[in-house]
């Protein structure tokens, strides 16, 4: 009987697992496309030139979370102080807010 129950717990807790582990890649599935459609909808960004109807609907869109995950340290340290502030600026005019003091990754709104 108490063979059966440890089987029992071993196996519920396997199942557990297996099903955060399936969360996380779906999750992580989900969110590499939406930075692809992020980034292909805001190209023109780079040349700080303004952002198109489709870029603004991504940035909208797009959750915070999925573009927030990949900022490390390393890409944070690549990035200067008015980069930061051009994103802002525009993530604030496509009509997303962004409180300033907001953290992504390792990167500060100002």
């Amino acid at each position: 009987m108490e063979e059966k129950r440890a089987l029992l717990k071993s196996l519920i807790l396997f199942l557990f697992f297996f099903s955060l582990t399936i969360e996380m890649v779906a999750a992580e599935s989900y969110c590499h496309a939406q930075r692809r459609v992020l980034v292909n909808a805001c190209k023109r960004l780079i040349f700080r030139q303004s952002p198109t109807v489709d870029c603004c609907i991504r940035i909208r869109k797009t959750p915070m979370w999925c573009v927030c995950s990949i900022i490390t340290p390393q890409l944070a340290a690549l990035v200067n102080a008015n980069d930061v502030s051009y994103i802002v600026g525009v993530v604030r005019r496509c009509g997303r807010p962004v409180a300033r003091g907001t953290k992504c990754g390792s990167l500060t709104a100002p």
